[in-house]
């Protein structure tokens, strides 16, 4: 299968350098193209500083690309798929533009995600949502959630389905990580703060990721949900508490075997990246320091959400 050309928006950031080190080992994704800010443009890709803990990849000898006339260059080269990590504010004027020219946007902003017709998708929990991004005005665009939805949604997922619920609990304990390379890098010492409109986010994303899919679009599900979210002192990795009120009573066992046992389309196409387990279930509190990569090896690396320390009473998990 021909490899498809693709770019990323973001030469510096750790999203946009998570991206350039997944896409650099993908085997159906040829990475020819990268833009960044006007402190990036014109330099080599090989000069920008590395800023993940992994060491750089093998990555193709590029130039950063600016975002003013950037379009005519990713069609000069024939990207068919942008990986954007575009600031918000950015997001909302460049990434239209290239959808607009026929390019597809993978968006990682929160610009334009719970838009009617684009989709917020995790690829192991709502890959039928991808059905509706036609509907969009703004043309082939698709959002992924903000990156603490994750391990709150993918494991009550099964629940969802298996049983049901009609309130969720949530807090958070964030990563400097999720706060970008200025926060990471600061060296300011960050004492269980909240994050401002962080909570709001979430509640917005895990009602639309739940809700139901029709011929209209994707209605939001009306569950009761209460986020508290709090930015620790550590480097990476976001532990999230989670209680859950089910609508019947259900025996431990019977949650954990759904969970271990949750999978979607890109572990029935065996996805380059898909872990062979969404959701890993442990007896005790999952560590940062253990399960921060869980998943398996190279582009599976990261993938599973870990669930530990799972108590039942009755119907409230």
């Amino acid at each position: 299968m021909p490899r498809k050309a693709v770019a990323v928006l973001s030469a510096s950031g750790l999203v946009g350098q998570r991206f350039q080190q997944r896409l650099c080992e993908h085997p159906w994704f040829e990475f020819v193209a990268v833009a960044g800010s006007p402190m990036s443009e014109g330099k080599k890709l090989s000069d920008i500083p590395w800023r993940l803990d992994e060491a750089r990849p093998d990555l193709p000898e590029l130039t950063v690309l600016g975002l003013n006339s950037l379009i005519d260059e990713l069609l000069e080269v024939g990207v068919e798929i942008v990986f954007s990590a575009l600031p918000s504010n950015i997001a909302l004027k460049i990434e239209p533009m290239i959808a607009a020219a026929g390019i597809s946007v993978l968006s990682n902003a929160s610009a334009h995600r719970c838009i009617a017709g684009i989709p917020l998708v995790i690829a192991d929990l709502n890959p039928h949502h991808l059905t509706h991004w036609k509907d969009s005005v703004l043309g082939p665009i698709t959002c992924s959630t903000n990156c603490t939805v994750i391990p709150i949604a993918l494991p009550l997922k099964p629940l969802w389905d298996m049983v049901g619920f009609n309130q969720v609990s949530v807090r958070t304990e964030q990563a400097l990580s999720g706060g970008g390379w200025e926060l990471l890098s600061s060296g300011i010492v960050v004492d269980d703060c909240e994050i401002p409109g962080e909570a709001e986010k979430i509640e917005q994303e895990l009602l639309h990721l739940l809700g139901r899919v029709s011929d209209e679009g994707i209605s939001p599900t009306t569950i009761g949900i209460s986020v508290n979210c709090r930015r620790v002192s550590e480097r990476d990795g976001h532990l999230v508490h989670v209680e859950v009120e089910l609508n019947r009573e259900t025996d431990l066992s019977e949650i954990k075997e759904w969970m271990a046992a949750w999978s979607d389309r890109p572990q029935h196409l065996k996805l380059p990246s898909a872990p062979e387990s969404p959701v890993i279930i442990i007896d005790g509190l999952p560590t940062r320091e253990e399960y921060l990569m869980a998943g398996g090896e190279g582009l599976k690396s990261g993938m599973s959400v870990v669930v530990g320390n799972l108590k039942i009473d009755k119907t409230k998990l």
